[in-house]
Protein backbone atom coordinates (compact mmCIF):
# COMPACT_ATOMS: atom_id res chain seq x y z
CA UNK A 1 0.00 0.00 0.00
CA UNK A 2 1.37 3.39 -1.05
CA UNK A 3 0.73 6.69 -0.03
CA UNK A 4 -2.24 8.28 -1.20
CA UNK A 5 -2.37 11.54 -2.71
CA UNK A 6 -4.83 13.31 -0.15
CA UNK A 7 -3.34 15.70 1.86
CA UNK A 8 -5.62 16.03 4.95
CA UNK A 9 -6.61 14.16 7.93
CA UNK A 10 -10.21 13.23 7.77
CA UNK A 11 -10.21 13.08 11.73
CA UNK A 12 -9.00 16.84 11.38
CA UNK A 13 -11.34 17.83 9.18
CA UNK A 14 -14.46 15.86 11.30
CA UNK A 15 -13.35 18.52 13.94
CA UNK A 16 -13.69 21.02 11.94
CA UNK A 17 -17.22 20.06 10.23
CA UNK A 18 -18.00 19.88 14.06
CA UNK A 19 -16.46 23.43 14.48
CA UNK A 20 -18.99 24.86 11.42
CA UNK A 21 -21.71 22.84 13.21
CA UNK A 22 -21.47 23.90 16.50
CA UNK A 23 -24.31 26.71 16.32
CA UNK A 24 -26.92 24.02 15.36
CA UNK A 25 -25.97 20.91 17.26
CA UNK A 26 -23.76 22.80 20.07
CA UNK A 27 -22.86 19.25 22.10
CA UNK A 28 -21.01 17.58 19.53
CA UNK A 29 -22.38 14.52 19.94
CA UNK A 30 -21.27 12.20 16.92
CA UNK A 31 -24.59 10.63 16.38
CA UNK A 32 -26.76 13.78 16.14
CA UNK A 33 -24.64 15.73 14.05
CA UNK A 34 -24.38 12.39 11.96
CA UNK A 35 -27.79 12.08 12.22
CA UNK A 36 -27.64 16.21 10.68
CA UNK A 37 -25.57 15.63 8.13
CA UNK A 38 -27.49 12.51 6.70
CA UNK A 39 -30.84 14.62 6.76
CA UNK A 40 -29.05 16.82 4.96
CA UNK A 41 -27.75 14.59 2.19
CA UNK A 42 -31.55 13.07 1.99
CA UNK A 43 -32.61 16.26 1.02
CA UNK A 44 -29.46 17.29 -1.29
CA UNK A 45 -30.28 13.88 -3.54
CA UNK A 46 -34.60 14.85 -3.43
CA UNK A 47 -35.13 11.99 -1.17
CA UNK A 48 -36.91 14.44 1.07
CA UNK A 49 -38.83 17.21 0.61
CA UNK A 50 -38.26 19.53 3.78
CA UNK A 51 -35.49 20.07 6.27
CA UNK A 52 -36.40 21.07 10.13
CA UNK A 53 -34.97 24.78 10.78
CA UNK A 54 -32.19 23.05 12.17
CA UNK A 55 -31.61 21.04 9.30
CA UNK A 56 -32.12 23.50 6.56
CA UNK A 57 -29.29 25.25 9.11
CA UNK A 58 -27.07 22.88 8.57
CA UNK A 59 -26.99 22.22 5.51
CA UNK A 60 -26.96 26.29 4.84
CA UNK A 61 -23.69 26.39 6.86
CA UNK A 62 -22.27 23.11 5.08
CA UNK A 63 -22.96 25.03 1.50
CA UNK A 64 -21.84 28.09 2.33
CA UNK A 65 -18.17 26.75 3.71
CA UNK A 66 -17.94 24.91 0.33
CA UNK A 67 -18.70 21.47 1.81
CA UNK A 68 -20.56 18.09 0.15
CA UNK A 69 -23.12 17.02 2.71
CA UNK A 70 -22.47 13.63 1.35
CA UNK A 71 -18.64 13.92 1.33
CA UNK A 72 -19.17 15.58 5.43
CA UNK A 73 -21.18 11.89 5.95
CA UNK A 74 -18.84 9.81 4.25
CA UNK A 75 -16.09 11.32 6.94
CA UNK A 76 -17.92 11.07 9.95
CA UNK A 77 -19.01 7.13 9.30
CA UNK A 78 -15.24 6.83 9.76
CA UNK A 79 -15.29 8.34 13.17
CA UNK A 80 -16.73 4.93 14.88
CA UNK A 81 -13.78 3.31 12.99
CA UNK A 82 -11.59 0.72 14.93
CA UNK A 83 -7.84 2.09 16.39
CA UNK A 84 -5.85 0.14 13.24
CA UNK A 85 -7.99 1.46 10.99
CA UNK A 86 -7.91 5.37 12.42
CA UNK A 87 -4.16 5.00 12.34
CA UNK A 88 -4.02 4.03 8.59
CA UNK A 89 -5.73 6.95 7.51
CA UNK A 90 -3.76 9.17 10.05
CA UNK A 91 -0.73 8.06 8.64
CA UNK A 92 -2.39 8.31 4.73
CA UNK A 93 -1.74 4.08 4.23
CA UNK A 94 -5.53 4.14 3.23
CA UNK A 95 -7.51 6.24 1.33
CA UNK A 96 -10.94 7.35 2.19
CA UNK A 97 -13.11 5.01 0.25
CA UNK A 98 -10.66 1.82 1.16
CA UNK A 99 -10.82 3.13 4.99
CA UNK A 100 -14.54 2.85 4.36
CA UNK A 101 -15.17 -0.57 2.56
CA UNK A 102 -12.88 -1.71 5.29
CA UNK A 103 -15.44 -0.36 8.14
CA UNK A 104 -18.50 -1.96 6.48
CA UNK A 105 -16.50 -5.59 6.22
CA UNK A 106 -15.23 -4.99 9.79
CA UNK A 107 -19.27 -3.95 11.34
CA UNK A 108 -20.30 -6.43 9.36
CA UNK A 109 -17.61 -9.14 10.78
CA UNK A 110 -18.50 -7.74 14.40
CA UNK A 111 -22.24 -8.43 13.92
CA UNK A 112 -21.83 -11.96 12.49
CA UNK A 113 -19.50 -13.25 15.55
CA UNK A 114 -22.28 -11.57 17.65
CA UNK A 115 -25.08 -13.52 15.49
CA UNK A 116 -22.60 -16.79 15.68
CA UNK A 117 -22.47 -16.66 19.46
CA UNK A 118 -26.20 -16.32 19.80
CA UNK A 119 -27.12 -18.69 17.47
CA UNK A 120 -24.56 -21.07 19.20
CA UNK A 121 -26.65 -20.68 22.71
CA UNK A 122 -29.68 -21.04 20.56
CA UNK A 123 -28.29 -25.09 19.81
CA UNK A 124 -26.99 -25.88 23.25
CA UNK A 125 -30.15 -24.22 24.87
CA UNK A 126 -32.33 -26.28 22.19
CA UNK A 127 -30.43 -29.27 22.88
CA UNK A 128 -30.74 -29.29 26.39
CA UNK A 129 -34.34 -29.00 25.56
CA UNK A 130 -34.14 -31.83 23.66
CA UNK A 131 -32.31 -34.14 25.69
CA UNK A 132 -34.56 -33.45 28.63
CA UNK A 133 -37.69 -34.16 26.64
CA UNK A 134 -36.22 -37.32 25.74
CA UNK A 135 -35.46 -38.45 28.81
CA UNK A 136 -38.99 -37.79 30.29
CA UNK A 137 -40.19 -39.82 27.64
CA UNK A 138 -38.12 -42.61 28.89
CA UNK A 139 -39.48 -42.46 32.27
CA UNK A 140 -42.84 -42.54 30.88
CA UNK A 141 -42.63 -45.69 29.54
Amino acid sequence: MGLYKYRFNVFERIKSVKDILQPVCPDKDSFTVRGLVMRCVKYRARLINKLNQDESRAYELLLKNKLNPKTVYTWLLLEDSPPELRQKLEQNKISIIDARHEYVRWKRQSGTNSAQELMEEMRTVIGRLKWKSHESLHNLQ
